[in-house]
């Protein structure tokens, strides 16, 4: 049975954490809802977490694999169909618009129309109550507190920065009945209310075998867009029907623990999908406003980069630190020992391996150390200029603290993990 229910209370991260959600209209995008075909499973319910922020959660358990949620893809916003309505003459203007940022041109076609519902001020507008529901403001990182970020994060602010300038551009192309003036400042402000919006709530589809249900694009969707991150996720989208975009419950690894003699569970469970590169806290910094906790990052990107040559650093899942414990993964140590042994082949360093293992082991933990004590200087270094700010003139200041404390927490444990260094890379 599928319904919506609205209840209050409850704590989580959300993906815009950092964002304005006093005037949010859930009651009319709760009737909307329901006007428009979306399906509800009757154990998932709207959860208000303060400030009128929502998410969504299970008032009790259900099996794995169970449909939570069914939205009629004629509500979802598709890059491709959006693109689809505009002449060939405008979608290779807004390419060359684009630049280097023509690859983010299915993200640019979602902006662009929100951008137009939002500009048609008309409340009688398709999908207007699913507008009005979304936060009607984000922060943005201003020039000092982006000086206070350590560099990938502060590479990540200032890439969103350029990429916003590119869709100004691109924005100034289009030729239709909501116009974009690069130099009035209110379509500047309300494209940036669409950059912020599509860019925290939409994502690329991975149709891998069910190309024939699930299609290669990038979408947003209605109520989809509030599920909150975790790593792991408990919900993912299913390839169940073409006419719908479908979650169902995954599961997390406590469900059994937490049923009673009858399987049922009367315990409120929050529910999370993934948000995409989920040991990238400078992405959910950045891009989500928040900040990690072990809780939600439980690995970290060790921050090694190396050649794309090298196959074991391109494993970006793999190249990691446990958030909790400090251990090192060994797809970092066998990325360092790439890198000191420099073989033609992954067949001949397999071959090899144990041999320069012997060889190169007091430099393997010598690179990482030092790469972890070089990313602890950083951090310290911002520290100090976050103490010369004030919360007035900085109002992620926060945030930014707690998105460097975790990094400043995880590289310690790194350090002081005395395994990684007695025991480290193991043979094969």
């Amino acid at each position: 049975m599928m319904q919506l229910y609205i209840i209050t209370a409850a704590v989580f991260i959300t993906a815009t954490a950092g964002a304005d959600f006093s005037k949010r209209d859930i009651s009319s995008f709760s009737q909307w809802l329901q006007n428009s075909g979306v399906q509800m499973h009757d154990k998932i319910q709207w959860k208000d977490k303060g400030l009128n922020d929502y998410g969504l959660v299970l008032t009790s358990s259900v099996p794995r694999g169970t449909v939570l949620l069914k939205v009629p893809r004629k509500l979802v916003l598709d890059s491709h169909v959006i693109r689809e309505s505009f002449s060939d003459e405008v979608c290779k203007s807004v390419v060359e618009a684009l630049g280097k940022f023509h690859v983010h041109e299915e993200n640019y076609w979602i902006v662009w129309r929100l951008y137009q519902l939002k500009c048609s001020g008309d409340d009688n507008t398709f999908a207007s109550s699913w507008i009005n529901a979304m936060p009607q403001k984000f922060e943005t990182f201003t020039k000092d507190e982006i000086e206070c970020l350590p560099f990938y994060a502060r590479y990540a602010a200032e890439y969103q920065e350029a990429k916003f300038a590119s869709f100004c551009i691109a924005a100034g192309e289009m030729k239709d009945d909501c116009p974009f003036d690069p130099t009035n400042g209110d379509h500047v402000s309300l494209l940036k209310w669409a950059f912020n919006a599509a860019n925290s709530r939409f994502w690329k589809t991975n149709p891998s075998e069910n190309a024939k249900i699930i299609k290669q694009t990038s979408e947003l969707v209605p109520l989809g867009d509030m599920f909150n991150h975790r790593d792991p996720p408990n919900v993912q989208m299913i390839p169940e029907d073409s006419d719908y975009v479908t979650f169902a419950y995954k599961g997390d690894d406590d469900d059994d623990d937490n049923q009673g003699a009858d399987g049922d569970s009367t315990d409120e469970k929050d529910i999370f999908i993934s948000y995409g590169q989920p040991s990238n806290p400078h992405r959910f910094l950045v891009i989500f406003n928040f900040a990690p906790s072990t809780d939600y990052m439980p690995k970290l990107w060790s921050h090694l980069s190396y050649s794309p040559a090298n196959p074991y650093a391109s494993d970006f899942d793999g190249m990691v630190f446990d958030s909790k414990t400090g251990e090192v993964s060994q797809t970092v140590w066998d990325a360092i020992l790439w890198e000191l042994s420099e073989p033609p082949s992954r067949e001949t360093y397999l071959k090899f391996r144990d041999e320069n293992l012997t060889k190169h082991r007091g430099l393997l933990t010598e690179v990482l150390l030092n790469h972890v004590n070089q990313q602890l200087e950083e951090l310290a270094i911002c520290r100090e200029k976050i103490s010369t700010l004030d919360s007035g003139s900085a109002p992620n200041l926060n945030m930014i603290q707690q998105h460097n404390e975790f990094l400043s927490e995880v590289f310690t444990k790194v350090k002081n993990n005395q395994d990684n260094w007695t025991t480290g890379i193991s043979s094969m």
